[in-house]
């Protein structure tokens, strides 16, 4: 009788050993959760007082200012408890306070354990002053941020690696020294983000202030590179933002942004979506449903007056062409000429070594007269 044919095979043993091996790190997985959840509520919650200056220490390091917390107590409501903190205070680099939150709820899970963070932050009610100093340089809750670096903050990549992040009925102040112009003020503010392992989603929601316009949405969709190490690091991630405002007064906006115009009258409604790769914005499209617009758009140009804008107007920019479009776009001129709705496609490449320059229109429905009348008006060039 032949013994070998009665022994397990190599592969057969191999395959029992693994699944031993598998058995034996599941079972080390799930006592490590037990032995975690039984040091949390017998031992830390209890005591979750005692661990404060720990905890402040902590937080200071993985932001990257001082910061402090009057008091905090845990709930044992569930397998995991949460954790509810009062008065906590960011301080700036002469020990001033920038920055108080009366009350932020932060809830634990398995995965957050793991990673050392959040699954929840939760803050109620924060006041927030955002300022651009005369030198140009942005200030955020007192805090200064570098605006000419890359952004490679130890609060950006600790904030980014929170699984979620709400603010439920903030105040945002912004501050322009540099233009000096009235403060803007956003109230009821709601902001979410979700982040996981390569994924970031960002909501706001906000409203402006009186004759400003309605209440309005920013949202974010972006991903970060698959080998990216930091969570932080915003400048190499690709996705769209989209931003609906249901009813803004464009007048206002050239007190706080650079605008390539002298914008005297212009509200409505606005829908955008833009294109973001490795940070930077290359495409986009705009909805339109403006009452008028009423702007200078160069030196010696005569003002673009127009009522009734409705339609859709899209670019895409990259390093070699060109690309601009309109959907159904219509509107009448102060004149008494109506564009009639019809769609408008523009390519354009520049030279490049001996490529030539060229380019591709196509179009339909144009009303000549109304194309010369804008055409006088807009910063076209030879």
């Amino acid at each position: 009788m032949n013994d070998t044919a009665s022994s397990p095979s190599r592969l057969l043993q191999i395959t029992a050993v693994t699944a031993r091996w598998l058995l034996g790190l599941l079972f080390a997985a799930w006592l490590l959760l037990a032995l975690s959840v039984v040091v949390l509520h017998a031992w830390i919650v209890p005591r979750i007082g005692d661990f404060r200056g720990a905890l402040e220490a902590q937080a200071s390091k993985a932001i990257g200012v001082p910061v402090r917390i009057g008091a905090i107590t845990a709930r044992s409501e569930g397998l995991f408890p949460a954790f509810e903190l009062r008065d906590v205070v960011l301080q700036d680099a002469d020990q001033r306070e920038a920055l108080r939150l009366v009350r932020v709820v932060a809830s634990v899970s398995p995965r957050s354990l793991w990673r050392l963070n959040f699954e929840q932050l939760y803050i109620e009610g924060p006041q927030l002053d955002v300022r651009r100093d005369t030198q140009g340089k942005l200030h955020v809750a007192g805090l200064h941020m570098e605006t000419d670096t890359t952004g490679e903050t130890r609060a950006a990549d600790w904030f980014f690696a929170q699984r979620e992040f709400v603010i439920e009925g903030g105040t945002v102040r912004w501050t322009d020294e540099q233009r000096r112009a009235e403060p803007l003020l956003l109230t009821d503010v709601r902001f979410v983000s979700r982040n996981g392992a390569r994924r970031h989603g960002l909501r706001l929601d906000a409203t402006p202030p009186a004759g400003w316009g309605e209440r309005f949405t920013l949202r974010g969709q972006f991903r970060q590179p698959l080998l990216s190490i930091r969570s932080g690091h915003w400048q190499t991630w690709d996705g769209q933002l989209y931003a609906d405002l249901p009813y803004i007064d464009v007048t206002r906006l050239g007190q706080y942004v650079s605008l390539d115009a002298r914008i005297r009258e212009g509200n409505g409604a606005l829908r955008l979506w833009a294109d973001v790769d490795d940070g930077r914005i290359v495409g986009g499209a705009a909805d339109l449903g403006l009452n008028r617009i009423d702007a200078s758009l160069g030196k010696g140009l005569q003002p673009l007056v127009l009522r009734a804008v409705t339609g859709r107007l899209a670019g895409q920019m990259n390093a070699d062409t060109f690309e601009f479009s309109t959907t159904a776009l219509q509107f009448d001129t102060v004149d008494g000429l109506r564009w009639p709705g019809g769609n408008l496609w523009l390519q354009h490449t520049p030279a490049k070594g001996r490529t030539p320059e060229h380019g591709a229109l196509k179009a339909d429905r144009l009303d000549l007269a109304a194309l010369a009348l804008i055409a006088d008006r807009l910063p076209l060039g030879e």
